[in-house]
């Protein structure tokens, strides 16, 4: 069984516990798993800190301040996201047999999309649900591992028109990739993935039926009282 390797940038706010409890507690009935959290802070916060040790879970804390020096444009956490690309080539050897997948900590992701990911052996790809205006978006029709037809409202002509929640792939091909990064671009997966060579024509697509991933976002809460979030 392949380990996964899920990554998840954060950054605080009212809803940042409780949408990382949410997702810790799933990742608690995942076998071989590894969670990599990456904090959009100058320091590691006692929230997240405390979270993580009682969380039981197998896990590595990073921190680093995104938009830092220069403000971003596009994307505000793509500094984040490469620390932790660049902890996986520095920490997990080219004989590891992991998956990496990017793991928004407001998404809600059903038991069975793990074994979606378990099953991909360069890069892979499937529906998420609740995205780009649309009910799912990705690929919805697939042969002999490929995708055939895709459904996108955003940008059609992408590389690959996907979600950050609707992929993952092997630790080999970014160790392969030393190169391959997240860019302040508009089409930050697309680009991501074309700077590890992958395309709708060559990434592997199994299921092109069932939706295990959604988008789903928690309304922001009125909070008057003033009281500490830990």
């Amino acid at each position: 069984m392949p380990l996964i390797y899920g990554v998840t940038s954060t950054y605080e706010r009212d809803l940042q516990l409780p949408e990382l409890t949410r997702l810790s507690q799933t990742l608690m009935h995942i076998p071989k798993f590894h969670w990599i959290l990456t904090e959009d802070s100058y320091e590691k916060t006692e929230t997240v800190t405390k979270l993580l040790q009682q969380s039981g879970l197998n896990y590595t804390h990073l921190n680093a301040k995104n938009n830092i020096p220069i403000p971003t444009k596009f994307i505000k956490d793509y500094t984040t996201r490469n620390l932790a690309l660049n902890w996986i080539r520095e920490n997990i050897p080219a004989t590891r047999d992991a998956i990496v997948y990017l793991m928004d900590d407001d998404n809600t992701y059903s038991l069975k999309l793990f074994d979606e990911i378990r099953a991909t052996k360069r890069a892979a790809v499937w529906q998420v649900g609740l995205v780009g205006d649309l009910f799912s978006e990705g690929p919805v029709r697939c042969k002999n591992g490929k995708a055939l037809e895709w459904r996108t409202f955003w940008w059609p002509d992408r590389l690959t028109p996907t979600d950050m929640a609707g992929f993952a792939f092997h630790v080999k091909l970014l160790l392969e990739r030393p190169e391959a990064e997240f860019r302040d671009l508009p089409d930050m997966e697309s680009d991501f993935l074309s700077s590890l060579c992958v395309t709708r024509d060559n990434i592997e697509s199994n299921n092109c039926k069932d939706i295990f991933v959604w988008h789903t976002q928690t309304r922001i809460p009125k909070v008057i009282d003033g009281s500490s979030r830990s």
